[in-house]
């Protein structure tokens, strides 16, 4: 078995506002993005309705609060 090293940003999967935050001048939209947990599937079995974002930015603001 081979270690995969950590996805790429066009592997992870992307709010629309962390996305366009990539981009020059829209920096201050990761504020906007609130996909921070997964959604699952009412009886989905583990199924994800909506999955969470996959930005490190958020990475970022959990460990600040757990610090914090």
């Amino acid at each position: 078995m081979t270690g995969r090293a950590r996805p790429t940003t066009a592997e992870r999967h992307l709010s629309p506002e962390c996305a366009l935050a990539s981009r020059p001048g829209y920096e201050d939209v990761h504020s906007a993005c609130r996909r921070l947990t997964d959604v699952p599937l009412p009886f989905g079995g583990g199924l994800l309705l909506v999955r969470r974002c996959g930005c490190v930015c958020h990475g970022l603001a959990r460990e600040r609060k757990r610090s914090g």
